[in-house]
């Protein structure tokens, strides 16, 4: 940074505020989630007692305003790993892991490490059915460490006393947000010092990639702090909205309720599937498969986690090609998106049939059968984006897609046998729907491989329709704000309608922005 000196933070070009941008602030939306975790955590902090951790979950919920902060921080979590997964795998397919960003390559797959843990941790404190199961399932794991595993077992899920356990996972989920905290703050600065990741046309798809501000570069202030704004707002609306939308309805899976289960010492516990937390489901499907029966769930683990994460970590010093085309990387885009269908698929099944046996045969086919389909595709469809000379441009979504299709065809086939097995109609409707998904999935990869030209007209608002929109939406927000100012602390359906009105108030401030940013910057 003294060699070259630049304001910090950097510039940034226009194209990361405008259609399309959005790929470019996936970390800044991870960002804003976890500062809405920590300051919601830090509230829930001074409620929750470790001695009576389940009765004390629920008391929140009867506090003004309790229910919202439990069921948005736990959301909010669900939607920060999700963004975690996509600004990683963003990443990998646009080549962000070469020079000069291998270690702001590895610094992020610690913070997906981090990120997962402290979830779990926080998951299993209501003390809950589900936190049983997923506290067991650690033991498990922990236990099976050679040699030091009962002494791992004891310093992370303590002594087998639930104030033990519960005070661990208190003490581990504070520890692990403290350090997602300080690797936050390394990762964003080894993102300036490297500089954003530019357009590959830009570097004429080169390693290594780095931005050079130019003359049509704009400051900072305001513009990349109004657009930051405006996804922070956004994200925030996600994270209101889906919790407090799913908290009114009527029958909701376990899996994905907002709210804690029965008690794990009640006798209702075992009408409640073993499910664990979603964003480990496929880890604990992996310990049903036949060969992990065998070897233990540790070395299960090890074998199904630890070997991807490995591969992630080398990814940077095993790729050492001087190309970002992802039609020249065939072999980390084929690995990238058999890993998407892997993780959902398994997911998926897990929560499909959760604890259910695998045979090794049935196992063997779920890895091998997308393996060798994908490979081939992933190698012609690259060839015939090259043979359309796009050099590329946007082949990473196209390779998305692919993902996508794939993931879509294991839950039709899940769909499929469900609706003959069951005779269920609601399975035969997501069966529909998931056809139809399909179509447009292959339908826009169509497009881009073959290069259909969509129309990309856009028409510029008057100064009246400008002050018209801008009304109106000042209008709504303070129809919604009368509205939700007048409703009741503390009923969980009230608290739910609040969050939904909070969600609308945040959609239409990100919507204001984005309409101010259109009139005054022209973006």
């Amino acid at each position: 940074m003294m060699n070259d000196p630049q304001p910090l933070p950097r510039k940034v070009p226009d194209y990361m505020r405008k259609k399309g941008g959005i790929w470019y602030w996936t970390g800044a939306m991870v960002m804003f989630a976890f500062f809405y975790e920590l300051l919601t955590g830090l509230i829930l902090f001074f409620y929750y007692q470790p001695s009576n951790a389940y009765l004390s979950t629920e008391s929140i919920l009867h506090i003004p305003y309790g229910s919202l902060i439990l069921i948005t921080h736990l959301y909010g979590a669900y939607i920060m790993i999700a963004l975690v997964y996509i600004h990683l795998l963003r990443n990998l397919f646009v080549g962000a892991y070469k020079q000069p960003r291998q270690m702001q390559w590895l610094t992020g797959i610690a913070l997906l490490v981090l990120t997962v843990a402290v979830s779990y941790f926080g998951y299993s404190l209501s003390g809950d059915v589900l936190s049983a199961d997923a506290t067991d399932v650690g033991i498990g794991i922990a236990s099976g460490f050679p040699v030091i595993g009962s002494y791992l077992s004891f310093i992370f899920l303590g002594n087998g006393t639930a104030i033990s356990l519960f005070s661990r996972l208190e003490g581990w989920h504070i520890i692990l947000a403290g350090s997602i905290l300080v690797l936050f703050a390394v990762h964003f600065f080894l993102a300036e010092y490297n500089t954003i990741m530019p357009d590959p046309e830009k570097v004429n798809y080169e390693v290594p990639a780095i931005d050079k501000v130019d003359s049509t570069y704009k400051n900072w202030y305001p513009y990349n702090l109004m657009y930051m704004v405006q996804v922070g707002l956004f994200t925030l609306a996600l994270i209101f909205l889906i919790p407090s939308i799913i908290a009114l309805l009527p029958h909701v899976p376990a899996l994905f309720d907002p709210f804690p289960q029965v008690s794990a010492s009640s006798p209702l516990a075992s009408s409640v599937p073993p499910y664990p937390p979603w964003f480990l489901l496929f880890v604990y499907k992996e310990l049903d498969f036949g060969i992990s029966s065998s070897i233990g769930p540790f070395w299960a683990v090890v074998l199904f986690t630890g070997l991807p994460l490995v591969y992630l970590t080398v990814i940077p010093y095993i790729e050492k090609s001087d190309t970002l085309r992802a039609t020249k990387r065939n072999v980390m885009i084929s690995t990238g998106v058999l890993g998407i269908i892997y993780l959902i698929g398994l997911s998926a099944w897990g929560a499909l049939s959760p604890g259910v046996p695998v045979s090794n045969i049935t196992g063997f086919l779920f890895f091998a059968v997308p393996m060798i389909i994908l490979i081939p595709l992933v190698y012609y469809l690259s060839k015939r984006v090259e043979h359309q000379g796009e050099k590329a441009k946007g082949s990473w979504k196209t390779y998305s897609l692919i993902a996508l299709a794939g993931v879509i065809s294991v839950f039709m086939g899940a769909s499929l046998y469900a609706s003959f097995v069951q005779r269920t109609f609601y399975y035969l409707v997501a069966l529909i729907i998931l056809i139809v998904i399909l179509a447009l999935s292959v339908l826009a990869i169509y497009v881009l491989v073959y290069g259909v030209k969509m129309s990309n007209v856009s028409k510029r608002l008057s100064d009246r329709e400008y002050l018209l929109f801008g009304s109106l939406y000042g209008f709504l927000a303070i129809a919604i704000l009368s509205t939700v100012s007048t409703i009741p602390a503390t009923p969980l359906f009230s608290q739910a309608l609040y969050g939904i009105g909070m969600g609308l108030i945040f959609v239409i401030g990100g919507s204001f922005i984005m309409l101010y940013r259109s009139y005054a910057y022209k973006e």
